[in-house]
């Protein structure tokens, strides 16, 4: 209110400069007002006077454009483009991308990627030790190498997205109910089975050590449970099989964006991604499922060619699991389903200790159950003749039942 009354005083001194009718030829001037009280700057009569108004801030950002100031050079989720988008563009488009992002570039730098015909899936490819060979110094290809290590940090955090992974695969929402399901074929095992028994000995030992495995509780914990159960499932698969299945430690594409270790099963090529969920994060768990697949498709492509004039098509499984719940993902090169309506539960409580019991019985059940379907799908992608045809056919059966 004290500013504005101070230029309350300034308008009254202004008009009587104006006020030609008056006679009055005050020499006061508009441009250069030294003060009134108080030193306050005024442009001009005609222009604004620019003041600081508590009341009115939260209009001035209407024209900022998408990258303020303080955000030069840095991407905003919003204007972040995809992986897939930045491979197809051409060169014209990725010039206009970059001259977007006020990189601080003499145009000299954007001439470069013209001269050397770069496009977006060469651009996502470049080293800073490329990039100085062309032309760029230094500092402008550190800030090139920079800004491709967070386009691809920015598009891997969708990893933890499902709606942005569904809709890759024409599956609109962001639900696990969304996705279509199937039934995976189970491969029985008797109930005496020595590795389900060993299994089971395994089990109740921990529990014994570690007690009820509760919702709340740690996730290693759970790991225990997950690993005990997938290796019972390969001694079982190689014994039925004879075939040298092995389980090893994985990563998701971008190491930063996760902290989770998962699993992948595979013979002479992968096979089975395994994720490990933590409780009330199940979508996440399958976004990460699912991108892991499509990353391990790309690597059995990789290894083995399709024959001449065949469609290249493959499949492979996914397993999303707390320990308690195991849900399975049927993965294909067009279409995704898995069991999120109908998932395996399994209790781990102390109360399973006590042989011959209803709790015991169940968690024996319930182990048998998952280590089955385990084995169905590993037994069903080992002996699959390795043919494109053959494999789609398998799957198109899957999707006829459901």
């Amino acid at each position: 209110m004290y500013v504005r009354e101070k230029f309350s005083q300034l308008r009254k001194l202004i008009k009587r400069e104006s006020d030609e009718s008056s006679g009055r030829t005050d020499v006061l001037k508009t441009h250069n007002v030294t003060q009134v009280e108080e030193p306050i700057q005024v442009k001009t009569v005609e222009e604004p006077v620019q003041m600081e108004i508590e009341e009115d801030e939260s209009d001035d950002d209407d024209d900022e454009p998408e990258t303020s100031k303080k955000d030069k050079g840095k991407l905003k989720a919003k204007e972040t483009p995809s992986i897939e988008e930045i491979k197809k563009w051409d060169t014209g488009i990725l010039i206009s991308f970059l001259q977007k992002q006020d990189l601080g570039f003499d145009n000299k730098y954007f001439d470069i990627f013209h001269t050397q015909e770069i496009n977006g899936k060469i651009f996502l490819e470049l080293t800073k030790k490329e990039l100085q060979s062309c032309g760029f110094k230094l500092g402008p290809a550190k800030v090139i190498v920079d800004l491709i290590k967070e386009l691809k940090k920015r598009t891997s955090s969708s990893y933890h997205n499902l709606k942005d992974v569904l809709n890759k695969y024409g599956i609109e929402g962001s639900s696990i109910g969304n996705i279509s399901q199937f039934s995976p074929e189970p491969y029985g095992i008797d109930d005496n089975d020595e590795e389900l028994e060993q299994c089971i000995k395994d089990i109740k030992r921990k529990l014994s050590i570690m007690g009820t495995l509760l919702i709340d509780s740690n996730e290693a914990d759970r790991y225990e449970y997950i690993v005990t159960i997938l290796h019972a499932a390969i001694y079982i698969v190689r014994r039925i099989t004879g075939k040298n299945v092995i389980i090893s430690s994985l990563r998701v594409t971008e190491k930063e964006n996760t902290d989770s270790v998962d699993y992948t099963v595979k013979e002479t090529e992968e096979l089975i991604c395994v994720t490990k969920g933590k409780q009330h994060k199940i979508a996440t768990s399958f976004a990460q499922n699912l991108v892991q697949l499509e990353s391990l498709y790309q690597t059995n492509k990789r290894k083995c060619k399709p024959d001449v004039g065949s469609s290249g098509f493959d499949y492979l499984y996914g397993i999303v699991s707390t320990a308690t719940e195991w849900y399975f993902i049927l993965y294909s090169t067009d279409r995704i389903s898995c069991t999120s309506k109908r998932p395996y539960n399994i209790v781990f409580s102390e109360a399973s200790l006590k042989k011959d019991s209803v709790d015991e019985k169940e968690l024996r059940r319930n182990v048998k159950r998952v280590i089955e379907v385990i084995v169905g799908i590993l037994v069903d992608r080992i002996n699959i003749e390795k043919t494109p045809d053959s494999k789609k056919a398998r799957i198109e059966k899957y999707f006829k039942k459901e």
